[in-house]
């Protein structure tokens, strides 16, 4: 399929391209091989909020206030307001439903900002503004490595996970594989499909646990300035939200990762030895997505009750 072959390309470029950190000498490596310069988010510890919001401006990235709809006390009055013929509705409107930051980033389209922008409920505490700094600092180490776009991930995952659902709902319609093609098919788009559902999950709801993992252990070893106890029980849920997500998305790749398996044979070790590394990734992932998790403190169980 042409999809299969553009769309591998592309995974060549990501997986190939996160070995080296040649241009990043300065970065530090942490949870799920992520790279950040942690030498520009530390001089954030000790600001005031008006000097951390400052500071982050200084990268050039633009910062906008939205309104909090619990109309709690406005920390951050000289911020201007997202309005939405700058920032798409569907990411102001995140706010009414319980965000209070969103980092958005100009290499994926559906953002439509033209460069590094971050998004804070009115009544933003310090803690929000330097989660939000850190998604930049990622991005920043990210982009350092491999410029391709978000957006293109994005939409060959999309693309992959489409081809792939096709495919395996003519096999169960079926009771089997139409042919060799079909195997081949449903089997190549399985593995696209996971390997950008893992990229994704380390590029978003792991970030999610690795930056709170950050903040939390800065909170015990620096008190930065405003961080609170309030921020850490919240902090709780969210680092349990998150991690919870990640692995739910990580055992369903698995759960298919087993049951085509099952659909191959000794004849297929093509098939089977591409199937078995993309496997192989997904459960190394979730291994260490538990143990990030478990190393935060919390003894909330990751395993669902069915």
């Amino acid at each position: 399929m042409a999809l299969i072959r553009l769309a591998a390309v592309i995974l060549s470029v990501v997986f190939s391209a996160s070995v080296s950190m040649a241009d990043c000498q300065d970065c530090t490596t942490v949870d799920f091989e992520k790279n950040i310069q942690l030498n520009l988010l530390t001089p954030m510890l000790h600001m005031s909020l008006k000097e951390k919001i400052t500071y982050v401006q200084s990268f050039g990235i633009d910062v906008y206030a939205v309104k909090d709809p619990e109309n709690l006390p406005i920390t951050v009055p000289y911020l201007p307001y997202a309005t939405e013929d700058i920032i798409p509705a569907k990411f102001i409107k995140l706010f009414s439903e319980g965000a209070i930051g969103q980092y958005m980033t100009e290499t994926n389209y559906a953002y439509t900002v033209k460069k590094p922008t971050i998004l804070l409920i009115e009544s933003v505490d310090d803690w929000t503004v330097i989660h939000e700094f850190a998604h930049y600092l990622f991005d920043r180490a990210r982009l350092m490595e491999d410029d391709t776009r978000e957006s293109m991930h994005l939409m060959h995952s999309e693309d992959a996970q489409e081809d792939f659902f096709d495919a395996k709902e003519s096999f169960r319609n079926l009771g089997g594989y139409r042919d060799e093609e079909h195997k081949k098919r449903t089997i190549q788009s399985f593995v696209l499909y996971a390997k950008m559902q893992i990229f994704f999950e380390r590029s978003a709801s792991l970030e999610e646990t690795t930056i709170e993992k950050l903040l939390r252990n800065y909170h015990v070893t620096h008190k930065p300035h405003g961080f609170t106890h309030k921020d850490t029980e919240r902090s709780d849920r969210y680092v349990y939200n998150t991690s919870f997500k990640a692995q739910e998305a990580l055992r369903l790749i698995l759960e298919d990762c087993v049951d085509l398996a099952k659909t191959l044979t000794a004849q297929d070790q093509n098939l089977l030895s591409e199937l078995k590394n993309v496997c192989h990734q997904a459960k190394e992932l979730k291994r260490d997505g538990v143990k990030v998790y478990e190393s935060t403190g919390l003894k909330k169980s990751l395993t669902p009750a069915y």
